[in-house]
């Protein structure tokens, strides 16, 4: 299959023409990025396990140097990063770097690749398998319209099978993580809609019930989900928002201890915004609805004045990262409820303007260290390490910190993101910092 022969101009998942929308370049494809500033995957993965943090290459296998919260390896389709003659990868395809301490999640987006993200993941204890049903592909789960009036009740024209399906491989996997799914206002789905079925605003409405329903079984099951949010950041807030609304209506009249737990069960236990294309004020104001849902009212008032007798202080508050004194990295870490990755496929890769590119690199910077993760998003499995070191590599350059350090930082936060899974590696198996 052909990739297309021109970059997108916006560096979210966009609709490549003329090529799979799972295939955002590759190296037939002409895709490049502006310029040469970030270190170059190949170069990042080597010092990352050969380097100074694990100099013994042996010792490297039996640690935790990456872990890969979103990609797509199960697909086996082009290589983007890896050279197929590569000495790493063997001749079925199947990936060798698993035993490199890399832990990744490769998430499905349709029932039709379920069974093939399932399949993969059995492969290797370190390779974690998500299903759900991608914004793109609400097609697969559509019923026949075409005969069908404009109907009020959406949910008609869904099939549901698949969402008893989903609930029924989380209740027998309980490694399984639910994505990827999400909003998005660039879908074909959505710009193709027939209008006399209500066009893009009920594609819309179909996409926020689909997503709503995905989250409700993530928070049922306690498992962790995978965002994808392009182009539909005020929808997102609206849903995540009439969770926390909902939740607050059904505790009412109990303690804020009993209350408070009721508002955190109504959610996945941790939610990761995919290669997030957001802005650094999109940022905040995701992090200050996951401080209205940990925090009462008074709480919140507290920690305002302690902000602003701290902000009276002459010397400047230490910012460095890990040592963030607002008060946010004091919160036990198991509360941390929003995460955000970035991906060198998207954010750099496909990102082919200066201002998205300032934009994006302001994104990255805004995220708090302990939120940070790291994603490959590659489509075939020999990409899956080089794919993750060279996210590292993006997010070490846009915020100014070693290579090494974001690594780590990044592997101990993708850890925590998936602790409600309680995927516990042998004690040898454990991040390079101490």
């Amino acid at each position: 299959m052909k990739s297309p022969l021109s970059a997108p101009s916006c560096p979210c998942c966009a609709f490549l023409p003329g090529g799979d929308l799972f295939l955002p370049w590759s190296k037939e494809s002409g895709v490049q990025a502006l310029s040469e500033d970030v270190m170059a995957p190949s170069e990042a993965w080597m010092r990352i396990s050969t380097g100074d943090c694990s100099k013994d290459a042996n010792e490297s296998m039996q640690k935790v140097l990456l872990v890969d919260t979103h990609g797509h390896p199960h697909l086996r389709r082009d290589i983007q990063y890896a050279d197929e003659a590569d000495e790493n990868v063997s001749e079925d395809g199947s990936p060798s770097w698993s035993d490199a301490g890399v832990i990744s999640l490769s998430c499905a987006v349709s029932p039709l690749d379920w069974k093939d993200a399932l399949e993969y993941a059995s492969q290797s204890p370190r390779i974690l398998p998500a299903l759900g049903v991608h914004p793109w592909y609400l097609g697969d789960i559509m019923v026949d319209i075409d005969g069908m009036g404009n109907c009020e009740d959406i949910e008609r024209y869904l099939k549901w099978d698949w969402l008893t399906d989903l609930d029924k491989y989380l209740s027998q996997h309980p490694h399984l993580v639910v994505g990827e799914i999400g909003l998005c206002k660039m879908a074909r789905f959505v710009r193709e809609f027939p209008k006399d079925k209500g066009g893009k605003s009920t594609a819309l409405q179909l996409q926020k019930l689909v997503f709503r329903k995905q989250l409700e079984l993530a928070a049922k099951w306690s498992r962790p989900v995978t965002v994808h949010c392009v182009n539909a950041h005020g929808l997102f807030m609206e849903v995540m928002k009439d969770i926390l609304k909902e939740a607050k209506d059904a505790s009412a009249g109990q303690e804020l201890p009993e209350a408070k737990a009721h508002w955190k069960r109504a959610f996945p236990p941790a939610v990761a915004m995919h290669s997030f294309t957001g802005t650094a004020h999109h940022v905040g104001e995701i992090l200050a609805l996951e401080n209205e849902l940990l925090n009462s009212e008074e709480e919140q008032a507290g920690k305002r004045r302690r902000r602003g007798r701290q902000n009276q202080q002459p010397e400047a508050c230490d910012r460095t990262p890990g040592n963030d004194s607002s008060g946010q990295n004091k919160r036990n870490k198991k509360d941390l409820l929003f995460y955000f990755g970035f991906s060198h496929a998207v954010n750099h890769i496909m990102c082919t303007s200066e201002k998205a590119r300032k934009k994006g690199k302001e994104a990255v910077r805004s995220v708090p260290p302990d939120r940070l993760l790291v994603e490959s998003d590659v489509h075939a499995p020999p990409d899956v390490a080089l794919g993750t070191a060279g996210a590292v590599a993006y997010v070490a350059q846009a915020r100014g910190e070693k290579l090494e350090l974001v690594a780590d930082l990044s592997a101990r936060n993708g850890l925590r993101f998936l602790s409600s899974l309680g995927f516990n590696q042998p004690n040898a198996y454990q991040p390079t910092l101490t």
